[in-house]
């Protein structure tokens, strides 16, 4: 293979980087999967390391089905080289020596929703009310702790407020239930690989021994967490590092609010000692006036390497930025362009609207439904979120393990079958006596408190799901997937009821058809869903070749039990079809999308930054990165809206323009001011935009930075009455009702801790928040 001839020369020296580990940082449209893929050929044809030596990981499984495709068609199909999410890596790390830390091989993904209802029941049992302790914000707690690596009893000790001292016991519920059912979430995932790479030598040196080369994808959005997976499976216990090459940009790290930590990246060097820096500064997507007005945008952050992306593709049009009058102005502004590039040849697949909230999105698809122009909403209800296919997939899951408590519950009584709560009660009782799960106290007779309608209920159902598991050990998947339908009762319910009802069914069958392309893409068309030893693994073992990281096999586990974690570690952008019209999603939706037209919507102070956001210097340049990832998803067209008013919680609110627009190269952007706020279209430069460095109704567009905006628009901390102190109950002008938990400092600049009955904890700064003491 003529690398040479394939590759430009920065793309070149990282792919044949020959020494210790590399860190590549890649522009926006640099060709940074290009540089694995190519990199992974060079490893193989021009080193001689074997396949099976080779992993890959990145952050979702359509960058990973695109980076094994490109890779296998570079190196032949049937080379064994792992090419997968992280999440992936750990199930399958985790399947096969999950034992040692405590885990069945069965072991159930527990996913957000099922870990929220955990959650809930968690704080009912701790006595705490959820209005106070709200759950997605104690999931956000428990999950950033997961991130950090820290225990339930480690949390404890570190945490320091009111709030926190409970959710740690909450925690510590939480993660008991889920042991005792066999289950594991996201985050656990990834911290019990840490921990037997890290505590297990015996295993330690066995992966780091299969594994001489660990490629990451997207190194600027890894957690602590993630560092320490590839900290543990590149470093030896004596310090020295196998073949490690990440790839990553730091002004695309958008994650932070979930726990990525951008200093994995600003700190390679440190992380991994004897590391190189390589860039990728030639753009393929976008043109050079894009290029240089997100570049400009970006360059004001200080948390980065820096770089300067050019292109080949010549200037191209320039920036279009609108001011609306209100946000349907705004709206209908957008619909009139999407039809105006429609005229010009540009199908509606090709263009994508981006919004910094999804509460955004309604006056737009008011507007694309009036002017029937089609689309498709990005991070709606996802195909595996619908509560149909939810019931089907517990089914699934109780037949590949019956002590999942969760799942179990779920579908006790669905179809409904006359198992009412308080026979679920009973049972549950029962269990807690026994110290078993919930299947246990099933299949034990007598339970003579039960009446004979509902006992004959719950044998009919024991009945069911041992007949649906031996069906299990003969029939494949797809066919397993299809008799459930049957056997549970779904084709009953749903058959015959009315237009909703047969498109439940659709959903069901279209689960029949995702087991059915599963087994077709992993060789396993035949094989019985419950067999855990599928063909093929003895020639490989017997030739020397590590199998536990097959793509085409998974030993030890079954195809169902496969198709579960498949199912599981979906993400909301792996099924976009650009067939379905205009994308209309969140900037953190879009990152690693392209479009030839894009617009980025309601670039206004506390939308973009957010309020949420906070005014941390950090805070500020996340928000700013994200401004970026959406400009730099623009191939040929970009344009930039934002409102003079806007309808918040009920009410007009008048708007600043985002800091961030003053950035923009005034040569590079055509602007325009709605018809409604000046009774004609006008157009003027970036600063006469909003009449000479002023902003309409008077803010100064130069100093609309989001402190001073914020500023501008909140009342002054005189206004605030009565003792602000732990305990004090306030009221804010954008979060609402919260309760003071700490209180740090004196005076203006007295830093607040505040949980909020709708927003969750939240750190404030006196002289900026709008409080007033109830």
């Amino acid at each position: 293979m003529d690398f040479r001839s394939r590759l430009n020369p920065e793309q070149l020296a990282a792919v044949t980087h020959d020494g210790g580990p590399l860190l590549v940082v890649a522009g926006a449209g640099s060709g940074k999967t290009r540089v694995i893929t190519y990199r992974i050929a060079w490893l193989i044809a021009e080193r001689q390391v074997e396949p099976w030596r080779i992993a890959a990981v990145t952050f979702t499984n359509k960058a990973a089905d695109e980076m094994r495709g490109r890779a296998l068609d570079l190196v032949g199909g049937n080379a064994n080289v792992f090419v997968g999410t992280f999440h992936r890596f750990c199930v399958r790390l985790l399947r096969r020596h999950g034992d040692r830390v405590g885990l069945r091989p069965d072991f159930a993904i527990v996913d957000a929703p099922d870990q929220l209802r955990l959650i809930k029941a968690s704080l009912k049992a701790e006595n705490l009310d959820e209005q106070a302790f709200q759950p997605r914000a104690v999931q956000g707690r428990i999950s950033g702790a997961k991130n950090r690596l820290l225990t339930p009893a480690a949390f404890e000790k570190e945490a320091e407020d009111f709030f926190d001292r409970h959710v740690a016991a909450v925690f510590r519920r939480y993660q008991a239930e889920l042991r005792r059912t066999g289950g594991v979430d996201f985050d656990d995932l990834i911290a019990l690989a840490v921990c037997l790479l890290r505590d297990d030598e015996e295993v330690g040196a066995r992966v780091r021994g299969r594994f001489r080369h660990l490629l990451v994808d997207e190194f600027q959005d890894t957690n602590a967490a993630q560092l320490e997976l590839v900290r543990n499976l590149v470093l030896d216990p004596n310090g020295s590092v196998s073949g490690l090459t990440a790839v990553g940009d730091e002004d695309q790290s958008i994650y932070g609010w979930r726990g990525a930590e951008l200093d994995n990246l600003l700190r390679f060097e440190q992380h991994f000692p004897g590391g190189s820096v390589r860039k990728l500064e030639r753009n393929y997507r976008s043109t050079q006036n894009i290029l240089d007005a997100s570049g400009a945008v970006i360059s004001r952050n200080e948390q980065r390497r820096g770089k300067t992306l050019w292109t080949d593709k010549g200037a191209g049009e320039p920036l279009q930025l609108f001011l609306a009058g209100d946000h349907e102005d705004e709206a209908r502004w957008v619909v009139g362009q999407l039809a105006g590039l429609r005229t010009e040849g540009l199908e509606f697949g090709d263009m994508a609207v981006l919004v910094r909230t999804n509460a955004q999105t309604r006056a737009i698809e008011d507007q694309l439904l009036r002017g029937e122009v089609p689309y498709c909403l990005v991070a709606g209800i996802r195909f595996y979120e619908r509560a149909e296919v939810k019931d089907l997939i517990a089914y699934l899951r109780v037949i590949a393990n019956p002590q999942d408590n969760l799942s179990l519950r779920r579908i006790l009584n669905q179809p409904r079958r006359g198992i009412g709560g308080r026979t679920e009660e009973v049972l549950l009782e029962r269990a807690a006596e026994m110290g078993n799960s919930l299947w246990d106290a099933i299949r034990l007779d007598p339970l003579q408190e039960l009446p004979a309608r509902s006992l004959r209920a719950v044998r009919n159902f024991r009945g069911l799901i041992e007949a649906l598991r031996q069906e299990a050990e003969r029939q494949p998947l797809a066919e397993l997937v299809r008799g459930t339908i049957v056997a549970a009762g779904f084709e009953a319910l749903y058959g015959k009821g009315d237009e909703e009802g047969q498109e439940r069914l659709e959903n069901l069958n279209e689960l029949v058809s995702s087991a059915h392309d599963f087994e077709t893409l992993h060789g396993l068309t035949g094989a019985p869903a419950r067999n855990a030893t599928p063909a093929g693994n003895g020639q490989r073992e017997a030739a020397g070749e590590e199998t536990l990281f097959d793509e085409e096999t998974e030993p030890a586990v079954s195809p169902l039990v496969n198709f579960l974690d498949y199912v599981s570690l979906v993400s909301d952008t792996d099924g976009l079809n650009a067939e379905l019209g205009v994308a209309l999603m969140t900037l953190h939706s879009a990152k690693g999308l392209e479009y030839p037209a894009v617009f980025v919507t309601g670039l206004e102070d506390g939308l973009l930054p957010h309020f949420h956001a906070g005014l941390a210097a950090r805070d500020i340049e996340e928000e700013r990165r994200l401004f970026y990832v959406g400009m730099t998803r623009a191939e040929e067209r970009l344009f930039l809206s934002l409102s003079r008013r806007r309808m918040v919680a009920g009410q007009f609110q008048d708007q600043q323009p985002s800091p961030f627009l003053v950035d923009l190269p005034e040569e590079l952007v055509e602007t325009t001011r709605s018809a409604e706020l000046y009774g004609g279209p006008r157009t003027a430069g970036v600063r006469g935009f909003f009449g000479g460095d002023r902003a309409a109704g008077g803010a100064s567009f130069r100093a609309a930075s989001p402190a001073a905006a914020r500023r501008a628009r909140k009342p002054p901390t005189e206004r605030i009455a009565g003792v602000l102190r732990p305990g004090a109950v306030v009221r804010h002008a954008t979060l609402g009702k919260g309760v003071v938990l700490q209180l740090d400092g004196d005076g203006e600049n007295a830093k607040l801790t505040v949980f909020f009955d709708k927003a969750g904890k939240r750190k404030l700064i006196r002289r900026y928040a709008p409080l007033d003491v109830l």
